[in-house]
This record gives C-alpha cells, structure tokens and sequence, in this order.
C-alpha cells in the first residue's frame, strides 16, 4: 500500500507493506488526518524528540533511525468487521495500541503505522463509532480537541476566572472553543498573526490582541487583577470582577513563561501546552514574588477524548473553520511546508485516498 514515510527526517510516498490486524485490532481506511504540531517537530527534530520522550520514560515511542508513518488525528472506515464495529463505519479513536512490547502510540511508532497511509489498524476498545451526521473532516478533530479538554481541565479555571490564551495556532484556537463551550471567561487571545487573531474571535474570544504585555496588563485590570504588587495589595476584593487569572501558552517557545509571568496578575495560573523543544531559562524570584503557579500539561486521557468527542457530535459546525485546508497523500511535504511558515492556516487535513 501508499504510505508518506518519514525517513531521517524526510517524507517521501512509498510502498510499505499492509498491516494486519492481530486480535483486538480493527483493520481501517483513513479518510482524513490532521497534521499537527508535533508531527512538525517530529520531522524536523526526530533525534532531539525521541531522546527526550525516552529520558522520560515512554518505551514505546519510535526509534528515529528506523522509518514512521505520522498521521494521529484522524477518522478511518472500518474494512473488515472486527471488535463489534461492521464494514463502512467511520471511527475516531485513541492513537494508542497495546502491543507486544507495551502501549505504542500510532503515528510514532514503528510497528504500526499511523493515519499517512491508505490502510491502518486501531485498537477496537479505544474506538467509537461516528454519528451520521457529523462531517469526516470534523470527526477528525477529535484527537486534537482532546488536548484542549484536558488543558482546561487541569487548569482549574471556573466562572470566577478571568483566562488569556498565548498563541492562538491549532491549540491555542481549541482551548478557546472548549472554553467557550463550558461558558468561562472572559477570554483574551494574544497572538502576532492577523489571521489567527480574527479566526479567535471567530472561536469565541471577547478580545484579541497582538502580543503586548502593557495592553494585556490593562486588560487584566479591567477585570480587576492588577499585574503587580503595589496595584494588587491596594486593590479591594470587592473591586475585582474575577478572583483569579489563568493563562495558556500555547505558543511552546523560549521565553514565553517569562513574557507570561510578565503580564499575569498576582496570583495566577500559568497552563503550559506548547511544546518548547529548547532549554528555557525562568527567574524563579519573580514568579515567587508574584505567587504565580505555573503547570505543564500533556496529551489527555480516554475520558477527555470521551468529552472530546461528545463535544464534536454536539455541535459539528461550531469546529468547522478549524479546517481551512485539505491535501493527498502525495503532498504531505507541503502541507508541513505551509504550517512550519506560520501562515494563516490552522488545521490542514490529510485525505490519503
């Protein structure tokens, strides 16, 4: 079968043999697939990633030296009937599956490959059926919604917050939505890029703003968070519209956690979801003098894709400016191209046949 296979580095279709389904797999044919950011740093950094998902533990993470078939946001057809699922079903599922050297993550394995190809496996208990009337290309969000569903919910954040979202690409856009669907805010979206500033409103945000720590500080004191010491020690509690800050940084480069603590008011949460791939130096004084908390969150749990996905069948057209593009097979490499450039595309999606 067609698979784009990522050899050191670089893609190039090619055929690969087909996968065979062993007990509790489903045999599948992807029909749509999002790329997304860490496939980007897969491709560009695979040595640096592999290291550091082994140094933390993670055995079943692809060796770099041997080739991958990326792709694990994605809606497949069922083949064959298998795990209580009939021929022509579409699925989401969970990009994980247990082999026999433990759970493999699809997409970044070299046993099974992911959704970048014209056949695949999932593992039938990970899997859930798609409703008729949600698209095949909404469907496919359902994986990167569910990093979103999981940020928000260990974030604390509640009606008493007032939130900011730092980078508003795929992620930061997410988090918006889940946030606005469960009715917190209000949300403030920083971000350098037009086009992304006006697609978070279009998501929801109340207000978007180029990356600015004075107009962000002001924004904050409206809700009556002061940025400072003097301003907060000052400030009465009943002057405040909410009682604490949460911010997102969803951006994942050097230098965010500082220009974040920067312009958070005293006391607030910092949610790191972007993923920076380089050594950040913080100054712990300043976030201590600011009794700033600061946590790191990765992938989700079968729950929040559970709610994820709940949230994709409730309302299927609340997500569809997400995509704003669709490629082959055979022109995966410029689908990478387009989002490594920071243009205005947010989610492209692979359709492989």
């Amino acid at each position: 079968m067609k698979a784009m296979v990522m050899t050191e580095g670089k893609l190039a279709l090619a055929d690969i043999a087909e996968p065979v389904p062993a007990e509790g797999l489903v045999l599948t044919r992807p029909l749509a697939c999002g790329v997304c950011g860490s496939d980007l740093h897969a491709k560009d950094h695979s040595g640096h990633l592999c290291d550091l998902l082994h140094r933390a533990g993670f055995r079943g993470f692809m060796d770099p030296d041997k080739p991958v078939v990326m792709g694990h946001e994605f809606c497949c057809e069922v083949l064959e009937p298998s795990g209580g699922f009939v021929r022509g079903q579409r699925l989401v599922a969970l990009p994980f599956i247990t082999g026999p050297q433990g759970v493999e993550l699809v997409g970044y394995s070299n046993r099974y490959n992911g959704a970048f190809a014209e056949r695949m496996v999932v593992q039938a208990d990970a899997a859930m059926a798609v409703p008729d009337h949600v698209p095949t290309h909404i469907a496919a969000l359902t994986e990167p919604l569910s990093v979103a569903v999981h940020a928000v919910a260990e974030s604390g954040a509640n009606r008493d917050c007032a939130i900011a979202v730092y980078g508003c690409g795929p992620v930061g856009l997410f988090v918006i939505t889940r946030l606005k669907a469960l009715g917190l805010g209000p949300v403030l979206a920083v971000e350098p890029n037009a086009a992304r500033r006006a697609m978070a409103e279009r998501m929801g945000a109340d207000m978007a703003i180029a990356p600015d720590e004075a107009a962000a500080g002001q924004w904050f004191d409206r809700q009556g968070l002061p940025i400072g010491l003097s301003d907060t020690m000052a400030r009465a509690a009943e002057a405040k519209e909410r009682n604490r800050a949460v911010l997102f940084d969803c951006v994942g480069k050097p230098g965010m956690t500082m220009a974040i603590a920067r312009s958070a008011p005293v006391g607030a949460t910092i949610v790191t979801v972007g993923t920076c791939m380089e050594t950040d130096p913080i100054e712990p004084a300043f976030l201590l003098q600011k009794s700033l908390s600061v946590r790191f969150v990765f992938a989700y749990s079968p729950a929040d894709f559970a709610d994820a996905f709940a949230m994709v069948c409730d309302r299927p057209e609340a997500l569809a400016p997400m995509v704003t593009g669709e490629v082959g097979l055979a022109d995966v490499d410029r689908a990478f191209a387009a989002l490594s450039g920071g243009g205005g595309d947010v989610k492209l999606l692979v359709t492989p046949t």
